[in-house]
């Protein structure tokens, strides 16, 4: 998978990037996440099966009532459990 190298070492799954660069407000709200929330967002975005689930990862970023707290997301931020 293609991935982008930011300068606090994260890599960026592309198409975490790609939803992100049509939507400034949810790049920067990344942009203010501490490292292990972002860590834990990428893996989120690794484990989207479709583009629509990547939207809604990246569209939660915006959602005021969505809150990271600690690296732990909360309501539909949770990471998701492989079955």
């Amino acid at each position: 998978m293609d991935k982008r190298n930011y300068s606090n070492g994260l890599e960026l799954p592309l198409g975490l990037a790609m939803a992100m660069a049509q939507n400034p407000q949810a790049m920067e709200r990344f942009a203010s996440l501490t490292p292990l929330q972002k860590k834990q967002l990428i893996s989120n975005a690794h484990n989207a099966h479709s583009k629509g689930e990547m939207q809604s990862l990246v569209e939660s970023l915006n959602d005021s009532s969505q809150s990271v707290t600690g690296g732990i997301y909360t309501n539909n931020m949770l990471p998701r459990q492989n079955i």
